[in-house]
C-alpha cells in the first residue's frame, strides 16, 4: 500500500511539473509579437539574455548605429520617452529583429551576459 501511495505522490508531482511548464511557456508566448508587436528595451535584454545597460549601450546609444536608430525612431519604429534620467524604450519587434540580423556580427555578444 505504501508503495501505491508513494507512486501516486510522484506522478501528481509530474503531472504538476509538466502543468507548470505548459503554463510557462504560454505566458511566454503570450509576451511575444503574437499580441504586441512592440517590447520594451527590458524585454528585449531579457530574450537576448543581457542586460539594459548592454542592450543601451551597445544597441540605443551606440555610436556606430546612431543612423540607423535614428532613421527608425523617425519612422515611428523606436519610441524614446525620458523620464528624468531613465528613458522608456519602445520597439517595433520586426524592425529590431531586422536589425539584430544585420547586425548582430558587429555586435559585442560575449560582454555584458547574465
Amino acid at each position: 500500500m505504501a508503495l501505491d501511495t508513494m507512486f501516486e505522490a510522484m506522478s501528481k508531482e509530474l503531472v504538476n511539473e509538466v502543468l507548470d511548464r505548459l503554463r510557462d511557456e504560454a505566458i511566454i508566448k503570450l509576451d511575444q509579437d503574437v499580441l504586441s508587436p512592440v517590447i520594451s528595451k527590458h524585454q528585449l535584454a531579457k530574450e537576448l539574455c543581457k542586460s539594459d545597460k548592454w542592450v543601451k549601450d551597445n544597441i540605443f546609444e551606440n555610436p556606430r548605429y546612431s543612423t540607423d536608430i535614428q532613421s527608425m525612431r523617425d519612422k515611428g519604429l523606436i519610441q524614446m520617452t525620458a523620464y528624468g534620467e531613465k528613458t522608456r524604450v519602445i520597439v517595433n519587434r520586426k524592425a529590431i529583429k531586422k536589425f539584430l540580423d544585420e547586425h548582430s556580427a558587429e555586435l559585442p555578444w560575449l560582454e555584458g551576459v547574465k
